[in-house]
């Protein structure tokens, strides 16, 4: 899909070496735009990140390979999202330092805030594989959106399962989207593209470096309401994504295994430090807040859609009001303080003793539930 204009110059200056989201954060703040960024002097850069950031940022600015990323986000088909597009996943927008954009091929729901991850060893038992599609399955049958890392193991049966049911399911990759990894999952990746969304916050042609894995587990965990770990042995990647949602403020549940099993010491530990125990979905759907409004029926067969094509129109039916969305309390302070007129974000940040991220983060969810609206220069005022 082709770029607007401003969002390549959001992605030439992410592409920048040093400039992460708190970075980025700041120069918008301060600029008000990528464009002012990239058009902004040495000296005024400066007063911001420094003169060796300064530097490079200038310097970069007109060598960033943009013309590659674009003809390969067009090949592929994918779909650029930054931190100010309404497709950006609000449960991820609150976490410490989220990702500053995500490239996605397939389709991103708002119903995929109720999401949970499920997560485990490549080299699981036939037990872990069979727990791991059975909870996907579950899941998705109830309406939920099953987040996992396309690995092999616990991770593919995790996204089998949920597409059986005709469920929804999301990938997250720690390479680009256009780069298949591993190999063997090349058939269920076109699956999951076609019955969910493959997301990643790396650019276009990236490989899955060892260095990459943390972010996306962060990504993994940052998405989802809480993370199920099935089976992993000491110093898996699962135990990391684990530990980051404790730190996102997210649930986690651990499926106990066999005694003595390896695979069974890192969800037996979790549980030992209060992760909530799995035996099925009901056991985490106990612990999460999912609005019945939200479940959905798993996909209805050929013959049942069939059979709904065919039958007379309903009546017509008044909608139901419109609820009030809930707002957390940093959402509440920050509307508090907005002027009618509108403010901007550092003067947010400032009145409400938050940090810059955090007032963005809290902007982003309160547009999103059209609390807030934004003009021109990066100022917000309440709708």
């Amino acid at each position: 899909m082709s770029l607007t204009e401003s969002q390549r110059e959001w992605l030439r200056l992410s592409l920048v070496p040093g400039v992460g989201t708190t970075l980025f954060i700041r120069l918008l703040a301060r600029f008000g735009t990528p464009r002012e960024v990239l058009r902004a002097s040495a000296s005024a850069l400066e007063d911001v990140v420094g003169e060796r950031l300064a530097d490079r940022i200038r310097q970069y600015r007109e060598f960033v390979d943009l013309e590659a990323q674009e003809a390969a986000i067009e090949k592929y088909e994918v779909r650029f999202v930054t931190m100010e597009d309404p497709l950006y996943p609000a449960r991820l927008a609150e976490i410490y330092d989220p990702p500053l954009s995500l490239f996605t091929r397939g389709d991103l729901h708002e119903a995929d805030q109720f999401c949970v991850a499920i997560v485990g060893t490549r080299e699981a038992t036939a037990y872990g594989l069979r727990m791991a599609e059975r909870l996907g399955t579950e899941l998705a049958a109830r309406g939920l959106t099953v987040a996992s890392g396309m690995a092999l193991g616990v991770d593919a049966a995790a996204h089998r399962g949920a597409l059986s049911t005709g469920g929804r399911t999301i990938a997250v990759l720690g390479c680009g989207v256009d780069v298949v990894f591993p190999a063997e999952n090349a058939e269920l990746m076109h699956e999951i593209i076609q019955g969910g969304c493959v997301v990643s916050p790396f650019p276009m042609g990236m490989k899955a470096l060892k260095g990459n894995f943390p972010q996306r587990n962060r990504v993994i965990s940052g998405l989802s309401m809480g993370t199920v770990v099935v089976e992993a042995p000491p110093g898996s990647g699962a135990l990391i994504t684990a530990r980051q949602a404790a730190e996102q403020g997210r649930e986690v549940f651990a499926v106990p295994g066999q005694v003595g099993n390896r695979n069974s010491l890192g969800p037996h530990t979790l549980i030992r430090e209060g992760a909530k125990l799995v035996e099925s979905a009901e056991d985490i759907l106990a612990e999460l807040e999912v609005p019945a409004a939200a479940r959905r029926a798993p996909a209805p067969s050929r013959a049942a859609q069939k059979a709904a094509a065919n039958a007379a129109p309903p009546e017509h039916v008044p909608a139901a009001a419109t609820p009030v969305p809930a707002v957390s309390e940093v959402e509440k302070d920050v509307l508090a303080v907005l002027s009618p007129e509108g403010s901007f974000v550092d003067e947010i940040s400032l009145a409400c003793r938050i940090s810059v991220s955090e007032a963005l983060s809290s902007l982003t969810m309160l547009e999103l539930k059209g609390l807030v609206r934004q003009f021109s220069g990066k100022r917000f005022a309440p709708r």
